[in-house]
């Protein structure tokens, strides 16, 4: 009867060890077999648990399988990434359609006993896949655990560092190559006329400063981005900046038709130098990719909290899919590059907004202009001075 019970999972029953002879040792031995028994299952559920809270605290998905296919473990997060809301416990992996296209080599992968790794995808997700086999005493398969790693972002980053060193080399490239051009003959003596001397010359002094300013809006943009650069914010009269950014340029180039109507506006709260940085950025794209004969307006709107100021041309425009891209480092929409620039401009009034915790955005249609509009807060009760 006691036997009996052990076998059903009741363990609290115990066996007469008061008889004597063989079946008082008997009684005996089943007693002390359901402690141990009793025991060991519970140390089994303590350490399921916490395999299970080990396998949850992982940032990777994860399922292992037995022999067969068979699910045996998994984890929140593989659900999570696959948007799986049951329990999949004991389910065949062949039965879950979205890892058949990832995971259709696990069988040979069972049988060869070796660990590899593949790249899959799913929805917006990159996923590093490893699997490694589970082998039992006897070295023969015993199923296999798959590891489901979101590397996504890492991906991103990895191409964005080979597309910002592939940019600097670039922009590098240009005027280091005009300068060597350029001094070759002179070293040869091969430009003897002093009118063609002095061109190369100035030539080779344009280039030198445009390797200038490309390192230097490199260095400033690496100081932004790491929080390196402060920016210190005060009050002041918003209109003191833009006429005098307006006269500078209107008197600079009498080509294009620079308007500007002042209204009456409160004092803003911001950063006076970082504010004439962003419209001398904004005014030398605008000038670039504006024709003679065209026309500029710097337009300030009151709103509640802060000014909204536009800067709109009647230029060439950016192009719908050029559009989501204009703020990104080194890019620039003349794919040919034969407009002067670093590409970088935009990307330096961006981080330095946003630091500000302003906001900065464009609208454009091609061949009809662009308009790049941005906030900058006034002054209230609530303002810090």
């Amino acid at each position: 009867a006691v036997a009996r019970s052990i076998i059903k999972g009741d363990f609290a029953v115990r066996a007469d060890e008061s008889l004597k002879g063989e079946i008082g040792l008997l009684g005996k031995s089943i007693n002390r077999l359901s402690i141990n028994i009793y025991q060991n299952i519970s140390q089994l559920f303590i350490e399921k648990n916490r395999l299970q809270q080990v396998l949850n605290s992982l940032k990777d998905g994860m399922i292992s399988i037995d022999e067969y296919n068979n699910i045996t473990h998994y984890n929140d997060i593989f659900l999570e990434m696959f948007q799986l809301d049951e329990d999949i416990s004991g389910e065949s992996l062949n039965n879950i359609e979205i890892l058949n296209k990832d995971l259709f080599n696990v069988n040979q992968q069972l049988e060869d006993k070796n660990s590899i790794i593949l790249r899959g995808l799913h929805d917006d997700l990159i996923l590093k896949i490893v699997i490694a086999p589970i082998t039992d005493e006897k070295n023969e398969s015993a199923g296999a655990v798959i590891l489901f790693s979101d590397v996504t972002e890492l991906e991103k980053l990895e191409m964005m560092r080979r597309d910002y060193v592939a940019n600097v080399s670039h922009e590098l490239r240009s005027p280091l190559t005009s300068i060597r051009g350029l001094i070759e003959p002179l070293m040869d003596k091969i430009v003897t006329n002093e009118d063609d001397v002095q061109r190369y010359y100035k030539i080779i002094y344009q280039e030198s400063l445009r390797l200038s300013r490309l390192v230097d809006d490199i260095m400033e943009l690496s100081r932004l981005q790491t929080h390196e650069a402060v920016i210190e914010k005060r009050a002041f009269d918003l209109n003191l900046v833009i006429e005098m950014v307006e006269e500078r340029y209107r008197l600079s180039n009498e080509r294009i038709n620079l308007i500007y109507n002042k209204v009456e506006l409160p004092n803003v709260f911001s950063n006076y130098d970082r504010l004439e940085q962003i419209f001398v950025i904004l005014l030398d794209n605008a000038y670039k990719f504006t024709p003679e004969g065209g026309s500029i307006e710097i337009i300030t709107e009151l709103r509640t909290t802060d000014v909204q100021i536009t800067v709109k041309d009647t230029g060439v425009g950016i192009s719908e899919e050029d559009l989501p891209f204009v703020f990104n480092r080194f890019y620039k929409s003349d794919k040919s590059r034969t407009k002067k620039g670093t590409g970088l401009g935009l990307s330096i009034a961006k981080e330095i907004l946003q630091i500000m915790d302003e906001r900065i955005s464009v609208r454009s249609i091609k061949g009809e202009g662009s308009s790049f509009e941005f906030t900058v807060g006034i002054v209230t009760d609530k303002t810090i001075i």
